[in-house]
């Protein structure tokens, strides 16, 4: 092995460079990423679980489909339904 790395040129040397600055750079990204989104009010929907259950207890909730749910026609299953 150590006569392997003995035998490398510079730019072996820049590229494994090049390669490390870029895996940092994504490590980092996604480490500020992740904490931004951990934050209160980022953006990010939480589901409250007390008031959700608190609403299907009351039965301000139901187990149905949505007043504006149907089923989709053959059309709209396919996507060539005009909209006319």
């Amino acid at each position: 092995m150590l006569q392997r790395i003995r035998h490398w040129r510079p730019r072996d040397l820049r590229f494994l460079g090049v390669v490390a600055s870029t895996g940092l750079i994504i490590v980092l990204y996604l480490g500020q990423s992740l904490r931004l989104a951990a934050r209160e009010g980022s953006g990010w929907r939480t589901l409250e679980l007390d008031t959700l259950m608190q609403r299907i207890e009351t039965g301000e909730l139901r187990e149905r489909e949505a007043d504006w749910y149907h089923p989709a026609s053959e059309a709209e299953a396919r996507g060539v339904e005009e909209t006319r």
